[in-house]
């Protein structure tokens, strides 16, 4: 017989990830870091504010960086493998940065708050999948044969407004959590002709429902949501740092740079 696992069971774990949660770096750090005048100082703010030891600082081109983010990852992962008392809800984390995997896998989520942010993730790429191939004007088909089930979005709702412009579309969402980001996104899509205020706030939704996790005293739930953070800001430190290696220009950058979950 399978003993359950109980939320106090977790007070080590998330006492654990309570420790590291003071290292995750704050939005401003990444504001700063993409305005500085020199790759070096970037590097410098972003490696002074969180945890990643010489590594960083010895960092001098995109590849280099890359090895140091893979690293980092790798010991995330290790980290929460050991703390995870349940190994589903481990493989649930492992899984939450691909729509399809979590698809596949709601079903055997039992943590309401994981299959609640699987399903937020769902809808997310839902939109993404039905804005590209409005924009793109593919054929209906297109949308049916890849969206994703799960999502608390009906699949009707999209095929049945798949003629609807975009401002029609957005009175179906505007009292939804995905109504602005659907605005700010087809906006800057008509104007700018990219998804990248999509993308920015599709990852600013779910870091918000992650900082839900940090009310939560025991339990799986932080530990998911630490993971989901770090791994986030791995992303953005990529983002900036590689962008200061190319010389990208500063506004290039602050329009890809997400909330955090700190």
């Amino acid at each position: 017989m399978t003993t359950r696992v109980a939320a106090l069971d977790y007070a080590f774990a998330v006492g654990r990830v309570r420790a590291l949660e003071n290292y995750l770096i704050p939005y401003q750090v990444f504001r700063e870091a993409a305005e500085a005048e020199s790759a070096e100082r970037a590097r410098e703010l972003i490696s002074d504010s969180g945890r990643f030891g010489e590594d960083l600082l010895l960092v001098g081109n995109a590849d280099q960086l890359d090895r140091v983010l893979l690293k980092e990852r790798m010991a995330l992962d290790f980290n929460l493998e050991e703390l995870f008392l349940e190994k589903p809800l481990y493989h649930a984390y492992q899984a939450a940065e691909n729509p399809s995997e979590m698809s596949g896998r709601l079903e055997t989520v039992e943590n309401h708050f994981i299959r609640d942010y699987f399903r937020l993730r769902l809808d997310l790429a839902n939109l993404k999948l039905f804005l590209r191939c409005r924009y793109l004007e593919l054929p209906e088909d297109q949308l049916a044969g890849k969206f994703l089930p799960g999502g608390r979005l009906d699949k009707k709702l999209f095929l049945e407004n798949y003629r609807a412009d975009f401002g029609e579309f957005y009175q179906l969402l505007r009292s939804s959590q995905f109504g602005e980001l659907w605005k700010l996104a087809t906006e800057h899509l008509v104007s700018r002709e990219s998804l990248i205020v999509l993308e920015r706030e599709t990852e600013n939704l779910s870091l918000n429902y992650l900082k839900r996790a940090r009310q939560i005293t025991f339990g799986p739930e932080p530990l998911f949501a630490y993971g989901l953070a770090r791994r986030h800001e791995l992303k953005l430190v990529r983002i900036v740092l590689a962008g200061k290696f190319l010389q990208l220009p500063a506004s290039f950058l602050r329009e890809r740079i997400s909330q955090t979950y700190v």
